[in-house]
């Protein structure tokens, strides 16, 4: 038996076992569902093997069986049917299991292992790769840190430093603002406690820090006000302001006073409210102001009235004082009748004087204003008084020797000091007491208050520790006709032309007092450069008389009767017209008739003003002058101004118009 003979069947049980092996590995692949397309690939090499084999036997046997072999040479055919032609395929089929067993077991079989191998590595890489990016990652996070930390640090260094200039600025205003009060509460509600109060508050209110610490803010308001302080609490809770507006404080003294007050909510960072800021401003000062700028417009209203009831009454006034002045000429001396007619003079020399204090108090009448040493009037008022005061009210006087001089009229500075004096004996009359008078200069920085003018004044101040007013009082005693005394006692003018004649100065008067302690008056009047003092001329009653002839024109005949009777009597001769427009045509017609003519100043159709223009037109020479009840519109300047030669004032006593004339016809 030779080799070939036993090696044929062996490969049989070799590809018998190879196969088995390879259908085991497949069933076991294929059941566990792993790696389908490559146990795919195996079968099919299987398949492949397992058909080349199976062709190559078909064509050996085939060859052997069919007549295929009988077509084959010989010698090929002797070929075909040696042993080791029949032993060639299975070589070949051996051959090519072992290929596929080795492909399985180096390629296929280790598969999963080394995936699980290649995995691992892969994931220690990816492990490794990505700790040493979360290494970089925490490093540039460091980095990234400490670089924020450094700007949040900065930041936090920039804004606690404009905190804390912020906090300086705000600790500056809440320190130094002495006009303004700041005062923070908690935020508890209804009694809130006061945790800051400014210097300012200090000031406006009375009271000291320390008092006022940990105390309710309740006792600086009203009761009504305190009522509203829960609504206001809930407003500033939901961020708005809670009490806002003009309301009513009260100092540590009890005293009541106006002022502009607000409260705000203080938040913490969270938007909490934790306390409030109330802000408040005493305008006591601006109160005032008001107060007198109201009663300056009431004054001038009333001003105006009265000068229209001047000069109705003065034309009234002039007849009584002219015919009674006459009648007291024609009546003998001893004469019972003379004694009425002279009482008749007294009343309307009162009425006449009653007319200057209405004209002077609404500031409508012209004086004569020189320089004047005001402390000579005022020690001549002061001897006067002396010797009518009872001696329960004691005088101190304090009259600068250097007291700077004014321009002022006498008579109105002693009416000035008469009727502040006298106020304060009646203040003081059945309690007595003291009356301080001061007279002294004063300069700017002493009256901040004031309306006036700056510059240096002089001041009379009049004090007396009497039984004071009352605010409502206050608000009416330079009202004209107001008066506290009982009947017969006061007319309520005094005041009114205290403050008439010192507001036609330039100046100003300011008034302090309350119940019980007192009243002061302080008269601030502007001062001169010049020391000039004003020296009353004298001159003699006997009236001047002449010759000439004089045409009078007036719409009111009662006037026009006594003024020709007056004039004639003083050697005149006079002719009388009672329509200015006659007046005129009169003037035309006869240019050089008159040597002088006297116009009322308000007249129907053409007043004075218009006359006297119209005769200027004409270009005569002839005097003109305007007698006049009371006229805005008519002043000593703007007789001038449209070529008249003098003013008179009614009611004119009988010496008076002797003078005027005899001036203008001589001057």
């Amino acid at each position: 038996m030779d080799f070939l003979t036993i090696a044929t069947p062996v490969t049989y049980w070799i590809l018998i076992i190879l196969w088995t092996c390879i259908l085991a590995f497949y069933i076991k692949r294929l059941r566990s569902n792993v790696h389908k397309g490559q146990l795919i690939f195996v079968l099919i090499a299987i398949l492949a093997v397992d058909a080349f084999r199976t062709l190559f036997e078909s064509l050996y046997f085939g060859a052997w069986y069919t007549s295929v072999a009988g077509f084959l040479p010989e010698y090929v055919y002797a070929v075909l049917v040696r042993p080791e032609m029949v032993f060639i395929p299975k070589i070949i089929n051996v051959i090519a299991a072992i290929i596929v067993i080795v492909i399985l077991i180096f390629r296929w079989l280790p598969k999963e292992e080394l995936e699980k191998e290649n995995l691992k590595n892969l994931i220690e890489k990816k492990t490794h790769d990505l700790k040493k990016s979360n290494d970089n990652l925490q490093q540039e996070i460091k980095e990234h840190k400490k670089t924020a930390q450094a700007l949040v640090n900065r930041e936090r260094k920039q804004s606690d430093e404009a905190l804390q200039k912020r906090e300086g600025q705000l600790r500056a205003i809440f320190e130094t603002a002495i006009n303004v009060s700041f005062i923070i509460t908690d935020a508890k509600d209804p009694e809130p406690m006061v945790l800051e109060f400014s210097p300012g508050a200090e000031k406006i209110f009375g009271y000291g820090k320390s008092e006022m610490l940990g105390n309710p803010v309740s006792i600086l308001h009203l009761p009504e006000d305190v009522q509203r302080f829960p609504r206001a609490y809930q407003q500033m809770r939901e961020g708005k302001i809670g009490l806002s507006g003009e309301t009513t404080l009260v100092k540590k003294s009890g005293k009541k006073f106006p002022a502009l007050f607000s409260t705000h909510p203080l938040f913490d960072a969270r938007g909490k409210m934790v306390a409030a800021l109330g802000v408040c401003m005493d305008i006591s000062r601006q109160k005032q102001l008001e107060a007198r700028i109201r009663q300056s417009h009431k004054m001038e209203s009333i001003g105006i009235l009265a000068g229209g009831i001047a000069h109705d009454f003065n034309n009234i006034l002039f007849p009584i004082v002219g015919f009674a002045e006459i009648l007291e000429e024609d009546i003998p001396q001893g004469s019972p009748l003379r004694e009425n007619v002279e009482e008749i003079l007294i009343g309307a020399k009162r009425a006449k004087e009653l007319v200057k204090q209405i004209l002077t108090f609404s500031r409508q009448t012209e004086h004569e204003l020189k320089p004047l040493n005001p402390k000579l009037v005022v020690k001549e008022v002061i001897k006067l008084i002396k010797s009518t005061l009872p001696t329960t009210i004691e005088v101190r006087q304090n009259i600068d020797g250097d007291c700077r001089t004014i321009l002022a009229d006498p008579t109105q500075i002693h009416q000035i000091a008469m009727n502040l004096i006298t106020n304060a004996y009646h203040a003081m009359m059945d309690s007595g007491g003291v009356l301080f008078i001061t007279l002294q200069n004063v300069d700017p920085d002493h009256y901040n208050d004031l309306k006036s003018a700056a510059g240096p004044q002089v001041l009379l101040s009049i004090k007396d520790t009497g039984i004071g007013m009352n605010e409502f009082t206050l608000a009416k005693i330079f009202d004209p006709y107001f008066t506290t005394k009982s009947k017969g006692k006061g007319t309520g003018l005094g005041l009114s032309v205290v403050y008439g004649i010192v507001k036609e100065y330039g100046g100003d008067v300011l008034v302090t007092s309350s119940p019980g302690q007192g009243s002061t008056f302080d008269v601030y009047l502007p001062s001169l450069k010049s020391d000039e003092i004003f020296e009353k001329s004298s001159g003699g009653n006997i009236s001047p008389k002449g010759t000439e002839k004089i045409l009078l024109v007036d719409d009111e005949l009662a006037v026009l009767r006594l003024e020709k009777i007056m004039l004639e009597r003083l050697g005149y001769e006079v002719d009388v017209i009672s329509n200015s427009k006659d007046a005129l045509a009169e003037i035309k017609s006869f240019p050089d008739r008159y040597d002088l003519m006297i116009t009322d100043m308000t007249m129907p159709n053409m007043t004075g003003e218009q006359l006297t223009l119209e005769i200027r037109k004409l270009n005569l020479k002839m005097p003109i002058l305007i007698c006049t009840g009371f006229s805005e519109k008519i002043t000593p300047e703007r007789c001038v101004v449209i070529g008249a030669d003098g003013l008179l004032l009614k009611p004119v006593v009988k010496l008076e118009m002797a003078r005027t004339i005899r001036n203008i016809l001589e001057g």
